[in-house]
């Protein structure tokens, strides 16, 4: 994909050529191979004036074909060289007719060609000919292969989209007739085991189990409910714009949790706590979510950490555990990390990973606020 700068470029050297070709035709080569009275220092400065607008033709087409076109007029109607010129009216044309709509393109092409006619036609004593004739129909050949670009760009743009729309449509059957029945199912058996050992309340062994239980069940609860949302966004459905969207005040949250699996979590705040964009607070939301799940599942730890410091351009994440940290040959977090990375990256972020000098191992995103 071309980046901004990489356009910017070409379009320079673009300019640069045009203007080189321009110069070279009109003060280097033989005077009868052009037609037209020979280039003076005037003419040569309409050609630079004619010219530097295809620095911008991206970016403004119309406004640089508009700022062309006078100088033009006044280049011709001083009868210098006319073929001369024609290179950079039929860039201009062609960027027109290529990046705006049809009706557009043809009043601009409409309008330059009115007004070389006119110009040429009316500053002659003879009859037009070929210096009338090539502009107006190098000007078609330039707003027809425009219209074409133009045309095959919109066809790749809804083939991409369909094809994009087709693939979340098929992750969205994927995750309902899998993910979606097996957490119902785990929901399911869990709330009902639960239920079971709670009418068993005389026998205190029992206790812990329910309470494992009813965790796994709510956070399954929990997990559906997020889900489904997801499906409703893969499908393009509207989705309940009341329903919060999870972000560091639902930080509690996932410490009760992680402390029902067994790891106790301290959230700690440092700086003056702030409300942040909706993509940076579920950013930050999403990271130290997968965070806490991987030191429950890898870490062995005792208890962990969550630090979130606010300052006055960044925001700072950090979850660390006491646990054995990283050694050789350790999975820890599978796709879970390469996962924090592109969130913290997709807003402008970036993620840190390791084992912690105090021991254990630390997560730490920072974004900016």
């Amino acid at each position: 994909m071309r980046t901004a700068g990489t356009v910017a470029r070409q379009d320079v050297l673009l300019t640069a050529a045009l203007l080189v070709v321009t110069l070279f035709a009109v003060l280097v080569l033989p005077p009868h191979w052009i037609q037209g009275n020979r280039v003076d220092a005037f003419g040569v400065v309409l050609i630079v004036l004619s010219t530097l607008p295809v620095l911008v033709r991206r970016r403004f087409p119309v406004a640089a074909l508009a700022a062309c076109v006078p100088v033009e007029i006044v280049y011709h109607g001083l009868d210098y060289a006319h073929e001369a010129s024609l290179p950079v009216a039929v860039v201009l044309i062609y960027t027109v007719s290529a990046s705006t709509s049809r009706l557009l393109a043809l009043v601009a092409v409409g309008i330059t060609s009115l007004a070389v006619l006119l110009t040429v036609g009316l500053t002659q004593d003879r009859p037009p000919g070929t210096e009338v004739i090539s502009p107006l129909g190098w000007f078609l050949v330039a707003l027809v292969t425009g219209q074409a670009v133009r045309i095959h760009r919109a066809y790749l743009a809804e083939s991409t989209e369909r094809r994009v729309v087709e693939e979340r449509l098929r992750i969205a059957r994927d995750l309902h007739d899998v993910l979606a029945h097996n957490i119902v199912v785990i929901n399911s058996h869990a709330a009902v085991a639960a239920h079971l050992l709670d009418e068993r309340a005389d026998d205190p062994t029992l206790a812990p189990i329910a309470a494992s239980l009813h965790t796994v069940a709510d956070a399954s609860s929990g997990v559906l409910s997020e889900l489904r949302t997801t499906l409703d966004v893969l499908r393009g459905n509207e989705v309940d714009d009341r329903q919060p969207t999870p972000g560091l005040d639902r930080l509690g949250d996932l410490a009760s949790v992680t402390g029902a699996a067994g790891v106790p979590v301290d959230i700690e705040t440092r700086g003056a706590r702030r409300p942040l964009g909706s993509s940076v607070e579920v950013t930050l939301y999403r990271i130290a979510q997968e965070a806490l799940t991987n030191v429950v599942k890898h870490a062995g730890a005792r208890s962990a950490r969550v630090l979130v410091d606010y300052a006055d351009a960044e925001v700072r994440l950090e979850v660390s555990d006491d646990g054995r940290g990283v050694v050789a040959g350790d999975e820890r977090g599978g796709y879970g990390i390469v996962g924090m990375t592109e969130r913290a990256h997709a807003v402008g972020g970036r993620l840190d990973v390791g084992n912690a000098p105090e021991g254990g191992f630390r997560v730490v995103a920072t974004v900016p606020a």
